[in-house]
């Protein structure tokens, strides 16, 4: 068995649950007995020799093909066990491989007789993006559907991990944006009419700016698109144990004036019990165990 490898983190300061901590630990131990891999560094990296063959990925489903398409060998991507980056690749691949299973999945989540699952991507930014929010502003995994009244919808995934709260980067076009009143980020917050007043003072502030940006790219498509398009609906997956995401989902709901399928909230642990429910095969069940195994943390 390989070692599980050094595990502290001056981001442990700043994580009162210790989820972050817990997961780090999660994570080595899986790549030291579920894995069987050296790590580098830091025990939850895989060295860049099994980064490069497709360690950080589900061994199935053509998956790691989709990985390689998407990016050469990056780091956080191809190596980083704890970051969030790879999981959406582990998680919707494989639901774009059987779009019936993943209609099932997404029709239960939202409550809604969908018709067809009509497109699934990775890392998708709707283009030209002077159209919509003319910035860099993306979906981890985005979803199209067809309705039984005949409307097409979209989904916006966000998949978090550990992660928390995010800084403005000085300088940057994201803090340009946020401070200009003229930019797409306030004429699309108020066309869309979703919030409640003077709730942008809180939607600019680092807790909520992300799953902010991330809804009124979708709204972006739905204003800009409405030919095509009817329903949006933004969706923040997390394990159960992310305290943040936890209580800024429920602060961001009570922002809007309405929720009617506009933004969901939903646990990793709640995302695996569905897709166990509408499981269709033992290839699949082994995935979900795989899931189960790498990303529900169990140390306490």
């Amino acid at each position: 068995m390989q070692e599980i490898g050094y595990q502290y983190s001056k981001d442990d300061k700043t994580d009162p649950s210790n989820f972050l901590k817990r997961a780090r630990l999660h994570q080595s131990v899986f790549r030291a007995e579920y894995l069987d891999l050296p790590f580098d560094t830091y025990g939850n990296y895989l060295t860049k020799e099994d980064g490069e063959k497709g360690k950080n990925f589900y061994n199935g489903f053509g998956i790691f093909d989709a990985v390689k398409k998407y990016r050469k060998y990056n780091k956080p991507l191809y190596s980083n066990m704890l970051r969030s980056e790879h999981i959406p690749f582990n998680f919707f691949i494989p639901l774009d491989k059987n779009k019936e299973y993943c209609k099932n999945i997404f029709a239960d989540i939202l409550k809604l007789r969908i018709v067809s699952i009509d497109k699934i991507e990775i890392e998708y930014a709707p283009k030209p993006k002077e159209k919509y929010l003319n910035d860099g502003t993306s979906f981890d995994a985005y979803i199209e559907y067809s309705n039984y009244d005949g409307r097409k919808g979209m989904i916006g995934i966000e998949v978090k991990y550990t992660e928390k709260e995010y800084k403005l980067q000085a300088n940057s076009k994201q803090e340009k944006d946020v401070n200009d009143k003229s930019s797409a980020y306030y004429s699309v917050t108020e066309k869309c009419g979703l919030y409640k007043i003077n709730a942008i003072k809180v939607l600019l502030t680092d807790n909520f700016r992300q799953v902010w940006r991330n809804h009124i790219l979708g709204e972006s498509i739905l204003l800009a698109d409405s030919n095509k398009f009817k329903y949006f609906t933004s969706l923040t997956l997390f394990p159960a144990d992310n305290a943040h995401f936890i209580k800024t989902s429920k602060k961001y709901t009570e922002l809007l004036k309405k929720n009617d399928n506009n933004f969901i909230a939903l646990t990793y642990e709640d995302f695996f019990a569905l897709l166990r429910k509408y499981c269709p095969d033992n290839n699949y069940e082994n995935w979900l165990n795989y899931l189960t195994t790498r990303y529900i943390v169990t140390i306490k």
